[in-house]
């Protein structure tokens, strides 16, 4: 049976216009609110909010990193359970007992980033010059600090006993997770079928990642346009897609050099 062709052009066509009537409909949502919160007087610039969360910018410091601490001690817990288990366990056992490893390890690492990313979302709330030097501001915001270090503080460490455990119960992984040079030490330690994880989930990234930013910098421009919010916030997510797109194919380039060489 012979194969039909698809003609990408036509099919490339048909995406853009859905895209650009998906964007013509929630620009006339977004303006429409606009025109009401400025005809209301009820404001579209999140004054509220950044006024609400400077009111409690240490206390919601605080609960971010005590539930982080909640969490990922018990995740060390049961992580510490699971290795101990590994010890004796038997060829099939040992198989679902490493499943269970690493599902515990990628949630904790998880609540680490996300930790980090709320303590830092939350304190961009207070960072301004402006904020910080009026109306007695200093010392709250001083204190707010704080707790933000010792968040960061306690995820690196964290971090530094997760890989210590894994280390413990398989000493074939080799590397400082104090040095800079730790993903490139425990991947060389890694076997075949480790580093085929490794590498797809890589790929799989650099997918997500690719199809992702343009979402984002269409949002930072469209954030720009309606709440004023500059645009050093477009000019950072196209630096990140132009770094990620051009690490890809230097590293494509330089893998395929090596490989001709290797011939």
């Amino acid at each position: 049976m012979k194969e039909k062709k698809t003609n990408s052009y036509k099919k490339a066509l048909k995406v853009m216009g859905s895209a650009m009537v998906v964007g013509g409909v929630l620009g006339s949502i977004f303006g429409g609110i606009y025109q009401v919160s400025l005809e209301t007087g009820s404001g579209f610039n999140g004054t509220g909010i950044t006024e609400l969360i400077r009111s409690v910018l240490t206390p919601l410091l605080g609960i971010i990193f005590a539930v982080c601490v909640v969490l990922e001690e018990r995740t060390y817990r049961k992580l510490k359970r699971i290795c101990e288990k590994q010890q004796t366990a038997e060829d099939e056992e040992c198989d679902r007992l490493e499943y269970e490893e690493e599902k515990e390890g990628g949630f904790g690492m998880n609540v680490s980033v996300v930790s980090q990313i709320l303590s830092i979302l939350v304190l961009t709330f207070g960072y301004s010059m402006k904020y910080i030097t009026t109306d007695g501001h200093a010392i709250p915001f001083l204190a707010a600090c704080v707790v933000f270090i010792a968040c960061f503080i306690y995820n690196y460490f964290w971090q530094i006993r997760y890989v210590k455990l894994v280390q413990k119960t398989h000493p074939e992984k080799k590397g400082d997770p104090a040095s800079l040079k730790f993903q490139e030490q425990w991947l060389e330690s890694c076997d075949e079928a480790e580093k085929e994880i490794i590498y797809r989930s890589a790929y799989k990234t650099y997918m997500t990642v690719n199809r992702t930013i343009p979402v984002l910098l269409a949002g930072t421009m469209v954030a720009h346009l309606y709440l004023d919010t500059g645009i050093f916030a477009v000019v950072v997510v196209s630096a990140i897609w132009m770094l990620t797109q051009f690490t890809y194919t230097h590293s494509c380039v330089k893998l395929r050099e090596t490989r001709g060489l290797l011939r």
